[in-house]
């Protein structure tokens, strides 16, 4: 096996939270996102690209896990929805984004190859991103909040060979510190 695709390293969401996500992404007839997992990406769309295609895959697993169990799982809460500039993709932001910035650094700082991303790492969890958004639509996601806490404990590898995504590697986070 090979990263041939596009492959991201994300932390999937949990439920309910996830569901209350594909909730939103049905209500906004987002097919492409309905056919995705609900996660917060952590190489791929921004930061660090996805894999270099010469990465070895068993490599970045072995890498990712050792990461992974010197990792505590995050406890987070979603921020106000973005949209992103000259787009119309609309994404919930994280209250505090340290945890997430931090684990970024540690696996982009890794031994690990990536192909390079022209976006700073943002931490989010897209909501919508196909266009035309009406400013009806627009002015709805933008008022959208999902109050609460959630866990987040499982970091997983996602090839876009097809829809929906293989799940090519998951690991949970079990360290004491991020």
């Amino acid at each position: 096996m090979r990263f041939d695709y596009d492959t991201y390293v994300v932390l999937d969401m949990s439920m309910p939270v996830a569901q209350q996500i594909m909730s939103i992404r049905e209500r906004y007839r987002d097919w492409f996102l309905k056919s995705l997992p609900v996660e917060i990406t952590l190489t791929g769309s921004s930061g660090a690209g996805v894999f270099d295609p010469q990465q070895d895959p068993e490599e970045a697993f072995s890498v990712l896990d050792a990461i992974a169990a010197e990792t505590a799982p995050i406890q987070a809460s979603f921020g106000k929805v973005l949209r992103f500039s000259n787009t119309d993709i609309f994404v919930f932001t994280l209250e505090d984004e340290r945890p997430f910035r931090a684990l970024h650094e540690r696996i982009a700082k890794s031994s690990l190859r990536f192909k390079p991303s022209p976006f700073p790492y943002k931490p989010h969890c897209t909501l919508r991103r196909l266009a035309p958004v009406s400013e009806e639509e627009a002015t709805e996601l933008l008022s959208l909040r999902i109050p609460g806490r959630f866990m987040l404990d499982t970091m997983s590898i996602y090839m876009l060979d097809k829809l929906p995504m293989t799940l090519l590697h998951q690991v949970k986070l079990t360290g004491s510190t991020v």
